[in-house]
């Protein structure tokens, strides 16, 4: 919407008059600047095709790296969760930071073009350390971090260079003639960006989780890879049109003069200051910004004065992307721990792959509230000023934190390994020895339970156990504090007596922290007397055969599966053989026991060790609708608030002024995560919309107080008037 304003300024045809409607014909006297002869209908500039194809291919490789980034450090760095966050807003931050950088380039003697150019290339090169370093063993085993921070460094530089570059330089493509086709253009160009992004967030996902790629079943490798190929392409797309390109080099840098202003203000008010703790008289400057006019003129250094009122209301704001940018970090971590589904022949829908919504409800919102809401509120009277939009977009986006906030609570209490209490630890049996078989612990009856049940955890302190079962078993066991032990009699037919054999729970394997995608399944070989066991199913990686000896376990790791019904074949060296068929859930972790039954034969039992992810990712969706519908009220209406209130001289300064809110916004993410104020999700999840609740007050107030640009000049007797309708291109611009 900031676009279409300036485009209707901009396309207006300095014959129309007052009310006229500007038709797609050139006047009779004047041409198009491909050569048309006057009065043909405007055609697009050639480099357009050029410019849109390389904006297509670089969102999708922005977006499709970034859907997958926080799951690469976690599953295959190994990072913790936080310092996964930490590790995705630092990227973000820098890439909204260099945007600054990239700005000042495009409006130096370097121009857009260069700028676009040698950044791409930098890009380029970041996408191609990620993608090469994702190979295992690239940077070490385990895995070392300076792959992906030198990579993603490259890449900040690069997409945050170009950002607010590459749309102005379409629009400077179009001659006067041309101008009635800049809403279309901008059109096409926002499309892209949304085609390329929704497209990568569905693909690279996929190629992540689906396909097994140097010996490991996750492939970050090729998931980097492509969007790598599409960023090269991108940057091949647009050398192809350079023959094409027009470029106005500007006169000035409007950004480095306003720091350079900034600065030589800023030693005048020291001097002041150091004078008048001297006693010496004042200078004559009222503000302390004038000394600077007589360098960079009065109506700058008034300009200057005017954008601060724009500045102040846009203070409170960083903290709306601290929470929107989320969605890439804590929400795909909440993801990954819920319950995934079945596409069909698509395969599996991937947790990361729901970042994907945000982008389908934004093409679907978009046309809702301009062509619905907005209206039907004038019809009603509502006042819908950008100021209220924009504080009801915060607002939004707060409820979006409670109700994740919620779906949380749920994840966090569906079925969690248990915590034993402080200086406690967990025991539980499994029978698979007979019926009413009675278990104690130091001469204390504990469980009673029939063949092939599980009991449930009991507490007890964590010092020596004299643990015994009512068919003769003995054990003596001293478990580690805060430890979870399982203990299982099974008969073993190789000696008169039944031996009561020692289960231990691996318990560093937390609910959804290992694999949150799979289920994991070990085998437990208690058939002592029918000798080892050799089991083999089809899980991810195709056919897998494992050897269990006598009394072992397989590990975890050996058995993936997804979610489903799974066939796992036994085969005992005696010649006994069993085809168990199991349940299993994503995030689970299960144990199949195999042992001899009274009878000699081979019999099995299959119980959960850790409960897998029972509430849907579906349960995202609300979230995301709340979210994405405080997207559109806060950051489109911010854009347009941001450029038609800031001064004519000022708006590329406002522009990184803005772009400088979402790097902050990472900021308060980095410094949340890093201070791990909060060692509950659901709880840091509250905060964060407590926060909101704070600052939108902020913002309110200070909404109330601010009067817009219309208002002042009426006040001051100016004629509202637009003062850059001039065309983007003159026809002294040169060719690339």
């Amino acid at each position: 919407r900031m676009l279409s304003l300036r485009e209707k300024r901009e396309s207006a045809s300095p014959d129309a008059g007052d009310g006229d409607d500007v038709l797609l014909h050139t006047s009779p006297s004047s041409s198009s600047s491909d050569g048309n002869p006057g009065g043909r209908k405007a055609r697009y500039p050639r480099a357009v095709p050029f410019i849109i194809g390389n904006e297509f291919c670089e969102r999708f490789n922005y977006y499709g790296m970034r859907a997958i980034l926080v799951l690469y450090f976690v599953n295959y760095l190994n990072w913790t969760d936080d310092n996964a966050t930490v590790l995705y807003h630092a990227f973000i931050m820098l890439s909204y930071t260099t945007s600054a950088l990239g700005g000042m380039l495009a409006d130096s003697r370097l121009g857009k073009f260069r700028t676009i150019l040698y950044l791409s290339i930098v890009y380029c090169m970041g996408n191609l350390v990620m993608a090469g370093t994702a190979i295992p063993g690239a940077t070490g085993d385990p895995p070392s971090w300076w792959g992906a921070a030198l990579g993603l460094v490259l890449i900040a530089v690069g997409t945050g260079g170009i950002k607010p570059c590459v749309s102005s330089f379409g629009g400077e493509q179009f001659s006067a003639a041309q101008a009635v086709l800049l809403p279309t253009y901008f059109s096409l160009f926002y499309f892209s960006i949304n085609a390329g992004s929704l497209l990568s967030m569905l693909i690279t996902p996929k190629l992540r989780g689906d396909v097994s790629c140097f010996g490991d079943d996750e492939c970050y490798p090729l998931a980097f890879g492509l969007p790598a190929a599409l960023m090269c392409v991108a940057v091949v797309v647009f050398l192809c049109g350079r023959r094409f390109y027009r470029e106005k080099i500007p006169d000035e840098n409007v950004i480095l003069n306003v720091c350079r202003a900034l600065w030589i203000g800023l030693q005048s008010w020291a001097r002041r200051q150091f004078n008048a703790c001297r006693g010496r008289a004042p200078s004559n400057e009222t503000h302390w910004l004038d000394v600077a006019g007589k360098r960079f003129g009065s109506q700058f250094i008034s300009d200057m004065r005017a954008l601060k009122r724009v500045v102040v209301i846009c203070l409170p704001t960083p903290l709306f992307w601290t929470l929107y940018d989320q969605q890439g970090s804590r929400w795909t971590l909440q993801a990954e721990k819920m319950r995934t589904f079945s596409m069909g022949a698509l395969g599996r829908f991937r947790p990361d792959m729901m970042q994907a919504l945000n982008a389908v409800l934004i093409l679907a919102m978009i046309p809702l509230f301009d062509r619905g809401v907005y209206p039907l509120c004038r019809r009603l009277k509502i006042n819908v000023s950008p100021l209220r939009r924009m504080g009801l977009g915060m607002i939004l986006c707060g409820l979006s934190f409670v109700v994740s906030g919620l779906v949380q609570l749920r994840v966090e209490s569906a079925g969690h390994t248990p915590s034993p209490p402080a200086g406690t630890a967990g025991l539980r049996f499994v029978d698979v020895c007979g019926n009413n078989v009675a278990f104690s612990v130091n001469g204390g009856a504990v469980s009673t339970l029939d063949i092939n049940h599980v009991s449930a955890y009991e507490y007890y302190a964590a010092g020596p156990w004299n643990i015994g079962s009512s068919n003769g078993g003995l054990l003596a066991y001293t478990p580690q504090a805060d430890s979870l032990t399982t203990v299982t009699c099974a008969a073993n037919l190789t000696t008169p007596l039944n031996d009561t054999v020692l289960v231990p729970l691996d318990d560093s394997f937390e609910r959804g922290a290992a694999h949150p995608d799979k289920a994991l399944v070990r085998v437990y070989n208690l058939a002592f007397a029918l000798g080892n066991l050799t089991a083999s199913a089809d899980g991810n990686d195709g056919k897998t055969t494992v050897l269990v000896q006598a009394g072992m376990a397989s590990s975890f790791e050996e058995f993936q599966f997804v979610s489903g019904n799974r066939d796992i074949q036994i085969d005992m060296s005696s010649g006994l053989s069993q085809r168990v068929s199991v349940s299993v859930d994503d995030g689970a972790l299960y144990t199949l026991l195999m042992y001899q039954g009274a009878d000699g034969s081979l019999q099995s039992y299959f119980f959960v060790e850790v409960p897998g992810n029972d509430v849907s990712i579906l349960w995202q969706i609300p979230q995301y609708v709340v979210v994405t519908a405080g997207e559109i009220l806060f950051s489109i209406t911010g854009l347009e608030f941001a450029f038609t209130q800031a001064p004519a001289s000022m708006k590329a300064v406002m522009q990184a002024v803005w772009l400088m809110t979402t790097a902050i916004g990472s900021l308060i993410v980095i410094i949340v995560a890093e201070s791990t104020l909060f060692s509950v999700q659901s709880t840091e999840f509250f905060a964060f919309a407590g926060m909101m609740g704070f600052v939108t007050v902020i913002f309110v107030l200070l909404a109330r107080r601010y009067r817009y640009l219309a208002e002042v000049e009426a006040e001051e007797g100016h004629e509202k008037k637009f003062t850059d309708t001039h065309p983007l291109l003159e026809e002294s611009s040169t060719d690339v």
